[in-house]
C-alpha cells in the first residue's frame, strides 16, 4: 500500500528517531486516537480489538498500552514480511496474515474494528467497499468502528483516497447501520506539520486549534446499530 511512497522517500520517512519530521504527527495521532476512545464505553478488560491493515503492529502497541488486553488483541496485514515484524514485536498478540475484503472471522467477533491510513492508500472503490462492509459485518451490535486516515488526498503522499466525511459516510452507511460518536483532530497536513514538528514544535497543536482546515488527519469513531 505504502510501498512506492517508502521506495520513493526511504524505509526511514516515518522513524521518529531519525526523522525529527514526525515526531509531532505521531503525538498527533495519538491523542487524537487516546480523547476518541475516551468517548467510548467499553471494558478494555475484556473488549476484542481487530486492527484492519496493522503492519508492524505500531497501533496495537497503543492499544496495550492503554491497558487492553494482550489477548483480546488481533491484527491482519496483507504483507508477510510486516506481520513477521509485528509477531517479533508483540509476541503475545494474534496477528494474521489475511485479505481485509475477506476476514476470516465470523459475524459480530470484535468489540472494536480500527483502522490506521489503510483506507486512504487505496484506489479501488470496489474494494474499499468490500473492506468497508467487512469490518462492519465483524463489529459486534453497539460496537465501534474506529477510523485513523487522511481526509485529503496528495499526489506523491502515498494516500490515494481522501477519508474524509462524505466517503466515511457512504462506506460505513453512516444514519443507517452506523452513528458517529466521536471525531477527533490529529495530525496537521504534512507539508505544514513535518515542518513544524523539526522547526518549531511548540506550535505544533496551537496551529491544530486555530486553524481546522490544516489538520490533515481525523479520527473517526462509528457505532454499530
Amino acid at each position: 500500500m505504502y510501498s512506492e511512497y517508502y521506495e520513493k522517500h526511504g524505509a526511514n520517512r516515518n522513524d521518529l528517531l531519525s526523522n525529527a519530521d514526525v515526531v509531532f504527527q505521531t503525538l498527533a495521532a495519538d491523542r487524537a486516537n487516546i480523547a476518541a476512545l475516551r468517548r467510548v464505553d467499553i471494558d478494555r478488560t475484556s473488549a476484542r480489538v481487530l486492527d484492519v491493515g496493522c503492519g508492524s503492529g505500531s497501533s496495537l502497541l497503543q492499544f496495550l498500552r492503554l491497558g487492553f488486553n494482550p489477548e483480546n488483541l488481533t491484527g491482519i496485514d496483507t504483507s508477510e514480511e510486516r506481520i513477521l515484524q509485528a509477531r517479533t514485536l508483540l509476541p503475545t498478540l494474534d496477528f494474521r496474515v489475511e485479505s481485509a475484503d475477506r476476514l476470516p472471522f465470523e459475524g459480530e467477533s470484535f468489540d472494536i474494528v480500527f483502522e490506521s491510513t489503510t483506507l486512504g492508500t487505496l484506489e479501488s472503490a470496489q474494494l474499499l467497499s468490500s473492506i468497508a462492509r467487512e469490518m462492519l459485518r465483524v463489529t459486534k451490535k453497539n460496537g465501534h468502528v474506529m477510523l485513523t486516515d487522511w481526509r485529503y488526498s496528495r499526489r506523491g503522499s502515498g494516500v490515494k483516497t481522501a477519508m474524509n466525511r462524505t466517503r466515511i459516510a457512504d462506506l460505513f452507511d453512516v444514519g443507517g447501520s452506523t452513528v458517529v460518536v466521536a471525531r477527533e483532530a490529529g495530525a496537521l497536513v504534512p507539508p505544514i506539520g513535518r515542518r513544524l514538528s523539526r522547526l518549531a514544535p511548540s506550535l505544533y497543536f496551537l496551529l491544530q486549534a486555530i486553524l481546522p482546515p490544516a489538520v490533515g488527519q481525523i479520527t473517526t469513531v462509528l457505532r454499530k446499530l
